[in-house]
């Protein structure tokens, strides 16, 4: 290749790199917009100097550097420096030039660039000290609505356990991020409705909030058509700043999408949040209601009051960086049936999980 090529491919990811087009997947994996066509998305996996990319400048023309590679390291460059530990390896010869390979029984499928070798991520579960059973009893028991120590009461006469309510919350700590980490590399499919709605959360270390001791708020993004919860975000306001933060989880969980249209009520902090973040490619219907029929947003502010009696039950969250809003998210997406969607879960309407396969969901997504 020659040096024209090279800084051509240079110039173009300097663009990448400014245009915000790039989204953070995982430590290492990261979703690029296609510059030409704009509904097209192309993953890309670097780890210090070796980069791999799904377009098909470097599939086809084998080079070792593409112009998405190129944006994703100077992107980099300008983000707090990571070390990068963990990095997905294939299991046969050690190297970490693998792509995503499809899903089989609703797990990541990898192919190794280098030895061709297809192979599965390992469980988390894998080497626990417990039976993966009794830790995924333990997250279902919790985020269907026990208190901690009721779930570890419970798993003590079941399974003729000593177990504390704090090693449950060790489990949610620990397997909670990193379910949230496979569950978000996965694409749904997602109408261009998404409604939004926020309530308040009882903190148990948390900062004074307008007055009121402990107190948050949890910003809620629903896709209209599969129900599927895109987004939970915990700010410590109930301001624009707040919306924003939740506008772009919302973005990253879906790899780039924008709704055409967004409902929420008539917080005024909606208002500047949309335009931020959405500009006028999406239509912002406010004032929305439960009883406003024309333009209602009930179905998610049903959801809020499902979570605002979960919360009650346990008793205030420790911090806002707290697994628990994310775990809530995880299981009303994967593991909770829903009526309106014929008895699937909004991860299956979204056509991410199949559900014959979906016997044992929280063992599954791990």
């Amino acid at each position: 290749m020659s040096n024209n090529q090279i800084y051509f491919r240079m110039e173009r990811g300097l663009l990448i790199s400014q245009e915000g087009s790039i989204i953070k997947n995982t430590e290492n994996s990261f979703t690029v917009r296609s510059q030409t066509f704009t509904d097209k998305r192309y993953e890309v996996q670097v780890l210090e100097s070796i980069g791999v990319c799904s377009c098909p400048d470097f599939e086809y023309r084998k080079i070792e550097c593409c112009k998405h590679i190129y944006g994703v390291k100077l992107w980099l460059e300008n983000q707090p420096k990571i070390f990068a530990e963990d990095a997905i390896k294939c299991d046969q010869c050690g190297s970490i030039r693998v792509m995503k390979y499809g899903l089989y029984k609703e797990k990541q499928v990898y192919k190794c660039k280098d030895c061709q070798h297809k192979f599965k991520e390992p469980s988390l579960l894998k080497g626990l000290k417990f039976d993966p059973e009794i830790v995924t009893f333990a997250l279902d028991l919790y985020f269907s609505g026990l208190s901690l120590r009721k779930v570890a009461r419970n798993l003590n006469d079941h399974f003729e356990l000593d177990l504390s309510f704090s090693t449950v919350y060790s489990w949610i700590q620990k397997y909670i991020p990193r379910i949230s980490e496979n569950v978000n590399s996965l694409i749904p499919q997602l109408s261009n409705q998404w409604h939004v709605d926020e309530l308040f959360v009882k903190m148990k270390d948390g900062e004074t909030s307008k007055g009121q001791s402990g107190l948050a708020y949890l910003w809620n993004v629903m896709d209209r058509e599969s129900r599927f919860l895109i987004a939970s975000k915990l700010s410590e306001k109930r301001d624009t700043n707040g919306a924003i933060q939740a506008f772009n989880e919302a973005i990253k969980n879906s790899h780039g999408n924008k709704p055409q249209t967004i409902y929420t009520d008539a917080l005024r902090a909606y208002r500047e949040g949309v335009k931020q973040v959405f500009g006028q490619q999406t239509d912002h219907v406010a004032k929305c209601g439960i009883n406003k029929p024309h333009a209602n947003n009930n179905r998610i502010e049903r959801l809020n009051g499902t979570l605002r009696e979960r919360v009650k039950v346990q008793r205030g969250w420790k911090s806002h960086k707290s697994a628990i809003a994310e775990g809530q998210r995880i299981y009303y997406n994967f593991v909770k049936p829903h009526e309106a969607l014929g008895g699937k879960t909004p991860a299956e309407q979204a056509g991410i999980i199949d559900k014959k396969n979906s016997k044992d969901k929280w063992k599954n997504i791990l």
